[in-house]
């Protein structure tokens, strides 16, 4: 058995969607597979399909056991995670700004083994507008940068935290427009949705499903043109539509993708979920695309978690804004087939968010 189909077939053991426990590797093999767990940032996961082997299946200790040490300390970071997020929501609850948690901690409620998603950071949503996060942020953390959707708020030691104006956006113009209209709507919902965090650390507003169904795949359509994609974020959304969803419910989230001209990225994702998850047909949004899966599968395995693998998206040292800006435009472009709106607005996008931030002091070290 082939390292790679191996590590599929445990993905699929950890979530529960293969019973097929026939695994057969000799150690360079099992150690293949752990290092595709940790470029994907499912090395936990597949631990657990490791669990469901026999004994005779099973790794050597001597790759195990660091596997196992990897887990422990993914357990012991959402579990700081967990607690810092209820910490800062209620912090801003009693400053008078709701929140909405999105994607990370709240995505691990949906998983078998909550704590064994790998963690990233804390991104919250605000009920507030731009200038008021922004200058509330600025206050504790000066010169702190700021981007069309979020501004940095480093209050926490080792753990990123973002303050979300808005979860999302598109470089189509006419498309974004929609999708603020669509996150107004969702708001208010959001924002009464409340989960309780595991190990009962607190209870924090998280999107509600409706939102999710549209949010995380748009949240996956940005970083196929920015940052690459992971299996982790794919793994995420896979968990969402894995979740009740009615006839109408199904049918408002198709609609919703027409508007928003996701379908075709949508029917890709499709494809990945069942080929890669083994996602059943009664779970999935809309038809699967053979034609646009495989490409998106392929971009996904060559870049691994959130791109870092793919030398394509890799800053170059001493790189100025205008040859990343190059760089990333020269790479989109092979997208251009399948997604030619967001890829011919993306130049303009970017461009207009540059002039942007410049007009507001929004760069790194620089306020107004």
């Amino acid at each position: 058995m082939q390292p790679g189909e191996a590590f599929f077939k445990l993905l699929r053991l950890g979530i529960g969607t293969c019973h097929d426990r026939d695994v057969k590797l000799d150690k360079a093999g099992w150690a293949a597979v752990y290092e595709l767990g940790r470029r994907h940032a499912l090395a936990p996961i597949v631990l657990d399909g490791v669990e469901r082997l026999s004994i005779m299946q099973k790794p050597p200790a001597d790759v195990v056991m660091p596997w196992i040490g990897l887990v422990q300390q993914v357990e012991a970071a959402n579990r700081k995670l967990n607690r810092a997020a209820v910490m800062i929501c209620d912090k801003f609850a009693q400053e008078g700004m709701g929140t909405v948690l999105l994607k990370g901690q709240g995505n691990a409620a949906f998983y078998l083994r909550p704590l064994h998603r790998t963690p990233g950071d804390i991104d919250l949503w605000m009920d507030a507008g731009r200038k008021r996060v922004v200058d509330y942020a600025r206050k504790y953390c000066p010169g702190v940068e700021v981007v069309y959707h979020h501004v940095d708020f480093p209050v926490v030691k080792d753990i990123p935290v973002e303050l979300h104006f808005t979860p999302s956006w598109m470089n189509c113009w006419g498309m974004n427009r929609r999708l603020q209209r669509y996150f107004a709507e969702w708001k208010p919902y959001s924002l009464l949705h409340k989960v309780q965090l595991p190990e009962r650390v607190g209870e924090v507003s998280v999107p509600t499903l409706a939102m999710n169904r549209i949010y995380l795949l748009v949240h996956i359509y940005r970083h196929l043109f920015d940052e690459g994609i992971g299996l982790r974020q794919l793994l995420d959304y896979y968990f969402v539509l894995r979740q009740p969803c009615s006839e109408a419910d199904r049918k408002e989230a198709v609609q919703a993708l027409e508007r928003l001209h996701l379908k075709r990225f949508a029917s890709a994702v499709m494809y990945v979920l069942q080929e890669v998850f083994g996602m059943a047909d009664g779970h999935l949004l809309v038809e699967p695309s053979g034609r646009y899966g495989k490409r998106l599968l392929d971009e996904v395995l060559l870049a691994g978690n959130f791109g870092q693998y793919d030398e394509r998206i890799r800053r170059k040292a001493g790189e100025s804004a205008f040859h990343r800006f190059r760089r990333k435009v020269g790479r989109n472009m092979r997208f251009l087939s399948d997604y030619p709106e967001e890829v011919l607005w993306s130049p303009l996008f970017k461009m207009w968010h540059y002039a942007w931030r410049l007009r507001h002091g929004y760069f790194e070290g620089k306020e107004k």
